[in-house]
């Protein structure tokens, strides 16, 4: 998943964007509201992990505006307090959820995992398409309950692509969930990937998961919901014990 952490404070932001990127995100940090609201125009995320302490003032002022422009992006608002009052004013400007620091990691990432999965129509922390099982907790890909091997990446798109069924997901938008957009390959990579992942899910006999929308990237299809799925095609951003994701 690929996450926006808007966070004053550079010491905690560290230490924040270190502990997603250890679960597998991808994180992109900004100090301010203002800079929160430009990266969010120029790219998609699954999640705003917003500070209420910004550099540009209080993290629920970059909420109020975020939501005034139309941005339906899940947000979990962080604070140093949380009261009863606090969490209800977050809560009514569109915070998804709300946290007080010091908080629990495990807490925090269960968190930002059931804001995630629930916001794509999942119930738990097992994202399953037909036979197969992406288990967002362990990091750990099964079809048909047994193992399948993959790396970090070859999971960060099957992540992506569970919690985008039935949508095209352009090439352009797989880099900047694995690279951040920041000097990353060329999209072909990308062709290799799914290569890759077809051939793994064809042992299987379930490759016809991911489908190819020829000009336009891939698509993960859920063929046993019954009927075609519904494609949007997304515009310009405004693994014995299962194996787990290697590096």
């Amino acid at each position: 998943m690929r996450i926006l952490l808007a966070q004053g404070h550079t010491a905690e932001a560290k230490v924040t964007s270190a502990l997603l990127d250890a679960n597998g995100a991808v994180v992109d940090h900004v100090r301010n509201g203002r800079d929160a609201l430009v990266y969010l125009r120029t790219y998609e995320y699954d999640l705003v992990v917003l500070d209420r302490s910004l550099a540009d003032g209080d993290g629920t002022d970059a909420l109020r505006r975020l939501r005034a422009q139309g941005f339906a992006v899940p947000v979990m608002m962080v604070a140093d307090f949380s009261t009863g009052k606090s969490r209800a004013q977050s809560l009514r400007l569109g915070a998804d959820d709300m946290i007080a620091k010091p908080f629990d990691d495990e807490e925090f990432l269960a968190r930002v995992e059931a804001i995630v999965r629930r916001r794509n129509g999942f119930t738990q922390s097992v994202l399953r398409v037909g036979p197969l099982e992406i288990d967002m907790s362990s990091r750990e890909v099964r079809v048909d309950d047994q193992p399948l091997g993959v790396t970090r990446k070859e999971f960060a798109i099957l992540e992506l692509m569970a919690l985008r069924k039935g949508r095209v997901i352009p090439k352009q938008s797989f880099l900047e969930h694995l690279y951040s957009g920041l000097d990353g390959p060329e999209t072909r990579v990308i062709d290799v990937f799914i290569c890759n992942l077809r051939k793994k899910l064809a042992g299987w006999g379930c490759d016809h998961l991911i489908d190819t929308v020829r000009g336009h990237g891939y698509i993960m299809r859920d063929v046993t919901a019954g009927g075609a799925d519904v494609i949007a095609i997304p515009l310009g951003a405004p693994t014995d014990a299962p194996h787990r994701a290697a590096g």
